[in-house]
């Protein structure tokens, strides 16, 4: 049941990410990547290999659909990798039987682990995209750009889905 959901929101992510966000004429300065929100809502107790595997697998849907060359899938394997290991740092451990993702927590919380896995995420992503640091002002003001809007659009969701603040 639980990989339906997480499989159902996939493609929820994908056909918003396509249908609705990636043609907004921002999008020279960056785009919103509103597909992080799978790997966000991915609960805690959900095997490595699972989160690899969706990081991949949606990854490369991306890549395929905007012709990024693998970028998006290395980017969200980054992501995935490191998101452990920041949630450690910022929240202490967590226990490996929760069933809970970043959905649950208060959006203070939420904000802050999201905007370092966001950070990490895009800027892999626009340093494989800009064939490393050529134009590095560019590369800067894409990331930043991309990763408000990313995490203002996130936000927006947490507030819109999370049991916490739901009515």
């Amino acid at each position: 049941m639980k990989e339906l959901r997480i499989i159902a929101i996939s493609c929820l992510a994908v056909v918003i990410q396509w249908g609705f966000i990636q043609e907004l004429p921002m999008s020279r300065f960056g785009n919103p990547y509103i597909y992080l929100w799978v790997f966000l809502v991915l609960p805690f107790n959900t095997s490595k290999f699972s989160n690899y595997l969706y990081a991949f697998i949606l990854g490369s849907i991306i890549d395929g659909l905007e012709q990024s060359g693998g970028a998006h899938t290395v980017a969200s394997l980054a992501m995935v990798l490191a998101k452990p290991y920041v949630e450690n740092v910022l929240y202490g451990f967590k226990d490996g039987k929760s069933d809970e993702g970043l959905i649950h927590l208060p959006l203070p919380n939420f904000i802050t682990q999201t905007t370092v896995l966001v950070l990490l995420h895009h800027t892999i992503l626009y340093f494989m995209e800009n064939s490393g640091v050529n134009h590095i002002s560019e590369l800067v003001l894409r990331t930043l750009v991309s990763t408000a809007l990313t995490i203002l659009l996130l936000s927006i969701g947490h507030l819109l889905f999370s049991r916490k603040y739901a009515a």
